[in-house]
């Protein structure tokens, strides 16, 4: 009994020390792997919500242009612009012939000139009409006077009765002129009210005729491109023509056939992302969807605002932008960064970062979302995906987590530095501009590019470079897409006067390995 516990505590020792000896042994294993493994640099796979997208086309649509017409139906001078010509408010675009509505308006201020004069003595007449009708209503006064007293003394016999009647004839002689000069005055206050009418017509007709003269000379309403023009320089036009049409920078919209099931997730969106043919990209807002809906398509005429200030690649009517449209409510989607996504026939493939250990794993991928891109399927949350490094790595490659350094090239101070701070790459060159042939060694034969440079700018294969001089050297660095990733090349130059010798680092090869070639340049 005793022999048979201590053969079962012998046997559970060994496979404790047996164990312990394996587990050191992989420990051991897996700590060599990733010593002797390639740096990567690593990024999660991440959860985020957002609503699932359709690309669909549209294009866009200018605003309504503003049209200049001919005034009046007259001769007609264009100035010196052509279709396509900026102008401002306020310019001149043409001028009209206004000889004959010059001659016009002359004549109605002369007639205006007679017709205040004929005004003014009629004035004159009517104040002198009214003193009279003073005078004789004065007069008047007194032969009533004289009348009644007259009539008192008829009665009492003082006078005869003839005489009385006298008074009377007397007094009746006055009220008729009266009458006659009350006539009068009516009639020249109704000629002046006549006149006054005239005048009143004569100044509506000279307003409009300067107007008009002043219209003859056709000014831009807005800052604006002119987009269409009288076919002829000079000739003539008729009232209303158009002479020029003027587009202004705002009014810009897209339009686009928006699926009738996609109708609820476009209201619900503020805003939505569009790109332009050039790969510029820019936001756009819902305005309108027209209650018209294409019965073969199942779609809907729908115009979307820009939300900011409309880029130079699609200022152009019918300039066509493929538009990112809310095709589902919001859900958890998983997306990885770009750099991750390695291509392959048939699909694209990642590199999960699993212990030291490099997997290859089949992805399907959705919409790019700015640097990220969309995972439908081959990943979860949470995992590390290689995102520098990747390129030619072999299923089960050891690799290990580092900062993949870059190549220090001196900067303009002298000091070395690493660069990665981006910097903005000229692109026009310099007069002074020199153009070199360099040709270099591989192991797939002989290599050339063409190089140019400038005080202002460089190029490298007609492509822009950001060059670095120092110590009387030149270096600069440029990418070569290859079947198995992106090569950076890495130059360092020294210029002579028909001479451009140095060397040239390829990095980025497959394994993280580096590979240092000559470079021979002679001046094109």
């Amino acid at each position: 009994m005793v022999t048979q516990n201590n053969t079962g505590s012998l046997r559970v020792y060994l496979i404790a020390v047996i164990s312990g000896l394996f587990f050191f042994a992989m420990c051991g294993a897996v700590q060599a792997q990733q010593n002797r493994g390639a740096v990567v640099q690593t990024s999660p796979v991440e959860k985020m919500s957002s609503p699932n997208f359709s690309v669909i086309g549209g294009s866009v649509v200018a605003g309504n242009p503003f049209a200049i017409t001919a005034s009046l139906s007259a001769k007609v001078e264009l100035k010196n612009l052509r279709i396509g010509d900026l102008v401002k408010a306020g310019d001149v675009v043409a001028k009209q012939d206004a000889l004959e509505i010059i001659h016009q308006l002359r004549i109605h201020r002369s007639e205006l000139e007679a017709t205040r004069n004929e005004i003014a003595s009629l004035t004159a007449n009517v104040e002198y009409e009214e003193s009279l009708l003073l005078l004789v209503q004065a007069q008047l006064a007194v032969l009533k006077k004289r009348s009644e007293f007259a009539q008192k003394l008829a009665q009492s016999n003082a006078i005869s009765i003839e005489n009385a009647e006298n008074a009377e004839i007397a007094l009746n002689a006055v009220r008729q002129q009266s009458l006659s000069r009350n006539k009068t005055l009516s009639e020249l206050n109704f000629s002046i009210k006549q006149l006054s009418g005239t005048e009143e017509r004569l100044m509506l007709q000279i307003d409009k005729l300067e107007k008009d003269i002043s219209d003859a000379t056709l000014k831009s309403p807005v800052d604006g491109q002119i987009i269409s023009l009288f076919s002829e320089q000079s000739g003539f036009a008729r009232q209303g023509d158009m002479i020029a049409s003027i587009l202004t920078e705002t009014g810009y919209e897209v339009e686009l056939d928006l699926p009738v099931k996609y109708l609820p997730f476009m209201k619900s969106a503020k805003q939505v992302r569009a790109r332009s043919q050039t790969g510029d990209s820019f936001m756009l807002s819902l305005r309108v969807i027209l209650p018209e809906e294409n019965r073969r398509t199942a779609s809907r005429l729908t115009r979307l605002s820009f939300k900011e200030d409309v880029i130079d690649s699609v200022r152009a009517n019918g300039a066509q932008i493929d538009v990112l449209v809310p095709r589902s409510g919001r859900q958890e989607l998983l997306v990885i960064s770009q750099d991750a996504v390695v291509p392959v026939a048939g699909g694209h493939v990642v590199f999960v970062f699993d212990k030291g250990i490099a997997k290859r794993q089949a992805v399907r991928l959705g919409s790019a979302l700015g640097e990220r891109i969309i995972v439908t399927a081959g990943l979860q949350a949470g995992e590390l995906v290689i995102t520098r490094g990747n390129e030619g790595l072999d299923d089960g490659a050891a690799v290990k987590q580092g900062e993949i350094a870059k190549r220090e090239v001196p900067n303009a101070q002298g000091s070395s530095e690493q660069v990665n701070t981006p910097q903005p790459i000229p692109t026009e060159l310099a007069d002074d501009a020199k153009t070199w042939l360099l040709k270099w060694q591989t192991s797939r034969g002989e290599q050339s590019a063409e190089l140019e440079l400038s005080s202002k700018a460089s190029l490298y294969n007609n492509k822009p470079v950001l060059v670095t001089r120092k110590d009387g050297l030149v270096y600069f660095d440029t990418e070569l897409v290859l079947p198995f990733g992106i090569v950076t090349l890495s130059f360092a130059l020294t210029p002579a006067d028909d001479t451009l010798n140095g060397t040239v680092i390829l990095s980025g090869l497959p394994n993280g390995r580096e590979v240092e070639m000559d470079v021979t340049g002679t001046a094109k």
